[in-house]
């Protein structure tokens, strides 16, 4: 009887067993319908989330390379900025180094008591001014450009007369004037 007992368990058990694989097979099988099903209807919906998602990862990586560029004109932007600041920093250094040399070089200077002081400022007052500079300029063929010399009226008078031969030139006007240049 025990052994009776012991084979009704064991089929019983391998029973069970079997049982459990095929519904486990029949529950598979009734899952991947359903999801074949689900994928059937949502088709539309699945191809616009890959099309989302693709554009994520895109936009993603084009905000990434933006950034990178981004820090990339920040550093550029530093150095250019160091650089300057550098430049500046010695600009001043060699303006205060030559403001220290010159100070040391040449020693304030006193006004003097003797005639020689008193008689150079009384010349250097007496002086005539000179006349302006003539801005006028000829060209010549070749491209050169000759300076114009001021001359005195006096002097352009007789000049001029001279060599017209007659004296159709009104007394004080410039020799240049006369020949149009």
């Amino acid at each position: 009887m025990a052994s009776a007992k012991r084979d009704i368990r064991h089929i019983i058990d391998s029973f069970s067993d079997d049982l459990i694989l095929i519904a486990q097979d029949i529950a598979r099988e009734q899952v991947e319908r359903a999801v074949v099903e689900w994928q059937a209807k949502n088709e539309k919906l699945l191809a616009k989330k890959s099309v989302q998602d693709e554009k994520a990862a895109r936009l993603d990586e084009k905000a990434r390379r933006n950034q990178m560029a981004l820090e990339r004109i920040e550093r550029v932007a530093e150095k250019r900025r160091a650089r300057e600041e550098k430049k500046a920093a010695e600009r001043a250094l060699r303006l205060e180094q030559r403001l220290i040399s010159d100070s040391a070089e040449k020693p304030e200077k006193k006004p003097g008591r003797g005639r020689r002081s008193g008689l150079l400022a009384d010349g250097a007052a007496k002086k005539e001014p000179t006349p302006p500079p003539l801005f006028v300029h000829k060209r010549r063929r070749d491209g050169e450009i000759q300076q114009l010399k001021r001359e005195e009226v006096a002097d352009t008078v007789p000049k001029a007369a001279a060599s017209n031969g007659a004296s159709s030139v009104a007394p004080g006007v410039p020799e240049q004037l006369t020949l149009g240049l």
